[in-house]
């Protein structure tokens, strides 16, 4: 048994709030930093020579990831492709999760002045847009940030993703190409500027443009999840005799798949009386029946992109690329949830 586990057992914790306790962690209490520190102190175990012992060596970079939660189906992908660029490079990573904070802008400011603390050289910041109520907590910074999956609303910052307005345009468009009128939508919250906001901006700019039928009772609010798709169709399905929907449009595929459950449950079937679209093209919508049609990031290549761009930030900043969003290309990828619908002669 190693010492670190020795001081979890005789503290009654997990390795993990050991480590975070001795590292000054905000997400473990006082009390629990009071005992770990104790029972440290009895098995003379100092974390001083472990930090030592993976002290970068010179020339070599830490950069800090801090995501929104690590249990989003979606990090996998996005740390595959940070982590290729990472190890290529012989860069140090820091992971630190914004999950337990009270505020999303309390999360980030801790989580960005933790990373300093650490010592990081530069830090992406991942699934957030910052507004201008930032700029001032940012001008205080001192490594450079790179934004994947998100943006700065006045492109202060470097930003790695897809067009999200465009691509939830195409989703819409898509339904309608396959004779589709009345089409629901399950929206992240709109305080997320990027799966809310400007999802549901691209499909209300299909709308327009087709001239659907749109009602507030087309539309339905989920928080991201599985459940909140399920409820969230649970609620355009009590209003369908009125609104008519025969597709829906979900801005995530967990939502989606939330949604396509919700369905069969109701005794009704994808994609015979409605056809569903989600939105990100993870692992699990190829394993639902029907399988899930959807629109695909590349998160793999976000990842690989932002985490080049900030290496190339901190090595050779002459050749940096400019502030402002750099957009990568998605798919449409068809599979078995969306069925041609004909008008009735």
């Amino acid at each position: 048994m190693s010492k670190i586990q020795e001081v979890a057992k005789l503290a009654g914790v997990s390795i993990a709030t050991v480590s975070r306790a001795l590292n000054d962690s905000e997400l473990v209490s006082p009390d629990t930093r009071k005992v770990v520190v104790e029972a440290a102190k009895k098995l003379n175990y100092n974390p001083n020579t472990r930090v030592k012992a993976t002290k970068p060596k010179e020339g070599e970079l830490s950069i800090g990831i801090i995501i929104p939660d690590i249990a989003t189906f979606y990090f996998g992908e996005l740390y595959q492709g940070i982590g290729k660029v990472a190890h290529e490079n012989k860069v140090n990573v820091l992971l630190n999760d914004l999950y337990y904070h009270d505020t999303e802008k309390s999360g980030i400011l801790s989580s960005i002045n933790f990373m300093q603390k650490k010592g990081v050289d530069g830090i992406i910041l991942a699934s957030r847009s910052l507004s201008d109520q930032y700029d001032e907590e940012l001008q205080q910074v001192k490594v450079p940030i790179v934004l994947v999956l998100g943006d700065h609303e006045q492109s202060h910052l470097p930003s790695f993703r897809i067009d999200d307005i465009r691509a939830s345009f195409d989703a819409a468009s898509y339904l309608v190409s396959r004779g589709h009128r009345s089409i629901g939508v399950i929206s992240a919250p709109l305080t997320n500027k990027v799966a809310g906001e400007r999802r549901l901006a691209g499909f209300k700019r299909a709308v327009d443009i087709y001239n659907l039928p749109f009602t507030e009772q087309h539309i339905a609010y989920g928080d991201m999840r599985y459940e909140g798709g399920y409820m969230a169709m649970k609620e355009l399905l009590s209003s369908r005799d009125q609104t008519g929907i025969t597709a829906v449009f979900a801005a995530t595929d967990e939502m989606a798949v939330g949604a396509m459950r919700c369905i069969y449950d109701e005794g009704l079937h994808v994609p015979g009386d409605i056809s569903v679209i989600g939105y990100d093209n993870l692992s699990i919508s190829n394993m639902t029946t029907p399988k899930l049609t959807t629109i695909s990031q590349p998160f793999a290549d976000i990842g690989m992109e932002g985490m080049k761009h900030l290496v190339q930030v901190l090595r050779e900043p002459r050749k940096a690329f400019e502030q402002g969003s750099h957009f990568l290309p998605y798919k449409l990828i068809e599979r078995e949830s969306v069925l041609e619908v004909r008008e009735k002669k």
